[in-house]
């Protein structure tokens, strides 16, 4: 197909989508999930697009949020500022806009005016408070990071305990009535000193003054982003503006059950995000490919072990402006399966109440497995449904005897590849246990079983 007409397609798909505006988020009740401010749970389903804010002018951006909203996704990552070699020239934007005078973050480049035809006046914190505008229209949330891993190594060569606290002030008040904002505060760093932890302790303090006045830590939603193979709770476990855990796992990602699951037992209870893996395409990864069941795996590994989850890709992340990750247009690569096959997920395990569902491997009496063979289980807290991912066409034996029903229960199949489902039929009632194998062809499964009142 010609690519001219391709892009135009691709283009007209989305405008049946309408979206629902967002509102500002909490943790829930029980401390293990995100909810909106009416009460409903929240589905993470995040997307890294780290060179969203910098990389890509107005028309990309509509593109790009309309396509990940349309697919399931409800929150992107993106980077205020990102100082790595792909941005030319450094800490600008799309418009060659500075982000600050003499790369001083105490000094951002503001211009009187906001009018994006006019280059005088819309300048580069105009162009994030649009990025910022149109996802909130598409029904987005940006977990928002005033800066990331600002250049190679842990790159604290930007932020230093003499200007953390007044960018972060800085920032946090530019940008304090978005309400779609969650504040992530590092970048791919480690905290492992005490004086590393003060600029983002700094920095999370100028951000709360920021946005609300005062050092007032409700006003926020927070997190913090650290480097692969670590979490937020190996350096802020009990700060008080961290509100979730956040961990990356990078090429590890047969390791997601375990660390989130560690995360999860952790006191004071919070929700634990996988907030990065193994991402799709990604060449740069031991374990590659990095193919759609791979992706797949990662999600359902990360939601069975009670966790929300962040999807990448290699050739969007960085918008084709970082040649070495990239093989494929980026905007062809926007609906690549695994993207597709992640926001699935959404519909699926909201119409299985995810938020009812508490990780429990002990319904799994046999064929659990490991590694990158791990099946997971869940079950609700009333007892009338269990959830079992299986990774791998493969039979497990399930305890059947916490499902509470006076009838027969009933189980079906779901495909995480296509959505559809199978029927399995009605189990015999009061059958303590029963060996289930998915139907044959499938590269990995969902088990629902449902109890009959």
């Amino acid at each position: 197909m010609n690519p001219i007409k391709k892009s135009i397609l691709l283009a007209l798909s989305l405008l049946i989508f309408t979206p629902i505006a967002p509102a500002q988020l909490a943790v829930s009740p029980n401390g293990r999930h995100l909810v909106r401010q009416d009460g409903r749970p929240f589905y993470w389903l995040g997307d890294t697009g780290w060179a969203l804010l910098q990389k890509i002018d107005r028309e990309e951006v509509k593109f790009y949020l309309k396509a990940r909203a349309r697919q399931g996704f409800s929150v992107i990552h993106a980077a205020a500022v990102h100082q790595n070699p792909f941005v030319t020239p450094p800490l600008s934007n799309s418009y060659n806009d500075p982000a600050f005078i003499d790369d001083d973050p105490t000094r951002p480049a503001i211009t009187p005016g906001n009018d994006p035809d006019d280059p005088e006046a819309y300048d580069y914190w105009d162009h994030i408070e649009y990025i910022i505008n149109t996802a909130d229209r598409y029904g987005l949330y940006i977990n928002f990071l005033p800066v990331f891993n600002m250049a190679e190594g842990d790159g604290y060569n930007l932020l230093t305990p003499e200007n953390a606290y007044e960018y972060g002030r800085f920032i946090g008040n530019r940008f304090k009535d978005k309400s779609n904002i969650i504040w992530c505060i590092g970048g791919d760093v480690l905290a492992d000193n005490e004086l590393r932890k003060s600029v983002w302790n700094l920095l999370a303090k100028g951000v709360n003054e920021g946005v609300s006045g005062t050092e007032d830590y409700t006003k926020t939603l927070m997190t913090f982003h650290t480097r692969g193979g670590h979490s937020s709770s190996d350096y802020f476990p009990d700060a008080e503006w961290l509100d979730f855990h956040m961990l990356q796992t990078w090429d590890s990602y047969t390791r997601i059950y375990d660390v989130v699951s560690a995360d999860y037992r952790r006191e004071p209870v919070k929700p634990i995000l996988h907030g990065e893996g193994a991402y799709e395409d990604g060449p740069e990864y031991p374990t590659k490919p990095i193919t759609p069941f791979v992706i797949r795996k990662q999600a359902y590994w990360a939601m069975f072990a009670g966790g929300l989850h962040t999807y990448g890709n290699s050739n969007v992340w960085s918008f084709g402006t970082n040649p070495k990750y990239v093989s494929a247009d980026w905007k062809e690569a926007v609906f690549s399966p695994g993207a597709k096959q992640a926001g699935l997920s959404n519909k699926i395990m909201t119409a299985q109440r995810w938020w009812e569902l508490i990780p429990d491997q002990s319904l799994i009496l046999s064929g659990a497995n490991d590694g990158n063979l791990l099946n997971a289980a869940m079950r609700s807290r009333s007892g009338d449904r269990i959830l079992v991912y299986f990774s791998s066409e493969t039979s497990l034996s399930l305890d059947l005897s916490r499902i509470g029903t006076t009838a027969p229960p009933r189980a079906f199949w779901i495909n995480p590849q296509t959505g559809k489902k199978q029927k399995i039929g009605k189990l015999d009632r009061g059958q303590s246990s029963h060996t289930f194998t998915p139907p044959s062809g499938w590269e990995d499964a969902l088990l629902v079983i449902r109890s009959r009142k």
